[in-house]
C-alpha cells in the first residue's frame, strides 16, 4: 500500500497550496477559483441533445444525449466498505438522528494518548503530587449536520483490548463500564475560546475525567516502556449517546488534541508549584473510528441492492464512505456508430428538497467514477484519469461538486465527469462497455502499479477525497426528467 501523506488534504487544498508557491496571496484566490470555473465551463453542459453545434474550423460538430441505467447498492449490509482510519485524518464523533433519506449515524473514536517517551514519570515523588484535575481535549476541526440548537453528550470509557495494527471505520472495541467523564455540547459553541493553565485555546471539546482515574496515573511511579504503559491503560472509548444531529471531527495528532493532568507537587521549603503534563497521539500510535448507520425508517430501502429494474433507479442515494454507490450502466453505447467524439461527459444533478435536512446534511464535495472489471473488481477508469506524481488530475477528470440551477430555478448540486477517451475507446475499438460504479469514497486508492487500456504507467495511489461520513446527496436516476443522470457526447462523423 502507497504511503500515506503525512498531512492529509483535499484536492482542492493541493491544487491551492501548489498556485499559492507561485503567485502573490492576493491573487491565489482568484487564480484557484477561476480553475474549477473553466474546467467546469470550457465546454457547455446543457440538455440538448441530437443537435447541430456551430462548426468549429469548417468541421461540423453533433450533440446527443444518451440514457443512463442506475442501480442503488448499500455496502453496509454486505459488510463490503470499511474506510481505513489514519491516526492523521480527522475523526468524526456524534449522532445524526433524523436524516430521512439514509437513516442514523453514530460515530464513536477510540485513541491511545501517551507520554512523548519512555521511561517516563511525572514531576517529584508520588507522595509529593496533589491532582487538581485531568481533563481529555479534542483539537475540534469542523461540524456536518445541525450545528447550531440540538445538544449532543458523550462519555468517556477506557478501553479493554489493545489496537489492532490496522484500523477502519468498523472497528469497535469493547470497552469497561465505568464511566471515567462526559460532556455535553453545542456544536456550534466548540470554537468558542476557552482559558485553562497555561492554555489558551478556541476550537477544543474539554472532557474533565474522574479524579479517581487521574489519580491512578498520578501516583504512578517512573513508568519504563510503552508496553508497560498499555499494560495500565489502553486507550479512550469515547462514546455519543443517541441525541444530536450532528458529526463533529477532530484532529487527533493536533497539539491541541491532549490528556492534561493538572497537578501540584511539594519541594523542599518552597510553595507548592503548579504544573500540567500533557499525555498526546504520537506517530506510531493508534486510533480507530467506529461508524454505524442504521437504515431502519430510511427511504433509500425503497432503491438499494436491485438490479430487478431494467430502466434503472429514479434517483440515486450516495452517502460518503462507509456507505452506498450505484452502478450505472449505458447500453446505448454498445454499437456506437464509429465517430470522433470531442467531449463525453457525464452529468448527474442533486434532487432539489424543501426539507430542513438537505440545508445542513449537505453533498459530498467529491463523488469517484471506476469500472467494474472481469474480476468484478473496481478500477479508475481507464484513459481518462489520470495521475502524476501520485496526484490525479480530478480537474479534468471531474466529481467534484458545483452549484447550478435545475429546470425550476432551484439552486442544487451537480457532478461531471469527463470520460472521452474512454467512450472513444469503445466507439472506435470495439472496448466492451463496462459497468460503472459512482461513490462518494474518502480515499481513492489503487494497490499496484499497472498499465491502464491506454498504455498510462498509473503509480500506487493513496489519494484523500472526503472525510469519512461527510457528506450524503440524492440525485434524479433514470427517470425521463430532464436534468436525468445522463451521457452527453459531442461528436463529429467520419
Amino acid at each position: 500500500m502507497p504511503t500515506l501523506p503525512p498531512n492529509k488534504k483535499l484536492p482542492y487544498q493541493i491544487i491551492f497550496t501548489v498556485i499559492r508557491t507561485k503567485l502573490p496571496l492576493a491573487f491565489t484566490g482568484l487564480i484557484f477559483f477561476s480553475l474549477l470555473n473553466w474546467h467546469c465551463t470550457k465546454i457547455d453542459t446543457t440538455n440538448l441533445g441530437s443537435g447541430l453545434i456551430p462548426a468549429v474550423d469548417n468541421v461540423n460538430t453533433f450533440d446527443t444525449i444518451i440514457s443512463v441505467v442506475a442501480n442503488n447498492f448499500d455496502s453496509i449490509p454486505f459488510g463490503k466498505e470499511c474506510a481505513i482510519i489514519y491516526p492523521t485524518d480527522e475523526h468524526a464523533l456524534g449522532y445524526i438522528g433524523n436524516d430521512p433519506l439514509f437513516g442514523t449515524t453514530k460515530a464513536t473514536i477510540y485513541t491511545e494518548l501517551k507520554p512523548a517517551a519512555f521511561p517516563f514519570y511525572f514531576e517529584a515523588k508520588p507522595a509529593d503530587r496533589t491532582l487538581d484535575s485531568v481533563v481529555l481535549v479534542l483539537s475540534y476541526k469542523r461540524t456536518y449536520g445541525d450545528s447550531t440548537t440540538i445538544p449532543q453528550r458523550i462519555e468517556v470509557h477506557e478501553i479493554a483490548n489493545t489496537f489492532n495494527p490496522d484500523s477502519s471505520s468498523c472497528s469497535f472495541y469493547p470497552f469497561n463500564a465505568p464511566v471515567l467523564g462526559s460532556a455535553t455540547y453545542i456544536p456550534q459553541r466548540l470554537s468558542d475560546s476557552v482559558k485553562a493553565f497555561r492554555d489558551t485555546s478556541n476550537n477544543q471539546l474539554r472532557i474533565k475525567l474522574s479524579n479517581s482515574f487521574g489519580q491512578s496515573l498520578l501516583a504512578r511511579d517512573t513508568i519504563q516502556t510503552d508496553s508497560l504503559f498499555k499494560d495500565f491503560f489502553k486507550g479512550f472509548a469515547i462514546i455519543p449517546d443517541n441525541s444530536g444531529n450532528a458529526l463533529t471531527y477532530y484532529g487527533l495528532t493536533d497539539a491541541n488534541t491532549k490528556l492534561a493532568f493538572y497537578y501540584k507537587y511539594k519541594r523542599a521549603n518552597l510553595a507548592d508549584t503548579t504544573v500540567v503534563t500533557n499525555f498526546s497521539l504520537y506517530p506510531g500510535d493508534h486510533s480507530a473510528n467506529n461508524i454505524v448507520r442504521n437504515r431502519s425508517g430510511a427511504e433509500l430501502n425503497n432503491f438499494s441492492n436491485t438490479n430487478s429494474n431494467p430502466a434503472g433507479d429514479n434517483f440515486v442515494y450516495i452517502q460518503t464512505t462507509p456507505g452506498t454507490y450505484a452502478e450505472l450502466k449505458i447500453p446505448g453505447l454498445t454499437g456506437l456508430s464509429n465517430r470522433i467524439v470531442h467531449r463525453a461527459e457525464l452529468i448527474m444533478e442533486q434532487v432539489f428538497s424543501t426539507s430542513a435536512f438537505d440545508n445542513f446534511l449537505t453533498p459530498p464535495p467529491f463523488l469517484f467514477l471506476d469500472i467494474k472489471d472481469t474480476s468484478n473488481s473496481y478500477r479508475p477508469v481507464p484513459c481518462d484519469f489520470t495521475s502524476a506524481g501520485g496526484q490525479p488530475d480530478i480537474a479534468t477528470y471531474g466529481g467534484f461538486k458545483t452549484t447550478v440551477k435545475d429546470p425550476l430555478g432551484n439552486s442544487i448540486a451537480r457532478y461531471t465527469f469527463n470520460i472521452s477517451r474512454y467512450v472513444q475507446k469503445i466507439v472506435t475499438k470495439g472496448r466492451t462497455n463496462s459497468t460503472l460504479r459512482l461513490r462518494a469514497p474518502d480515499y481513492v486508492r489503487t494497490s499496484a502499479s499497472y498499465l491502464d487500456d491506454c498504455g498510462q504507467a498509473l503509480p500506487p495511489l493513496l489519494f484523500p477525497l472526503n472525510n469519512v461520513a461527510q457528506g450524503r446527496v440524492k440525485l434524479v436516476g433514470g427517470s425521463t426528467a430532464t436534468n436525468r443522470i445522463r451521457l452527453r457526447i459531442i461528436y463529429s462523423k467520419l
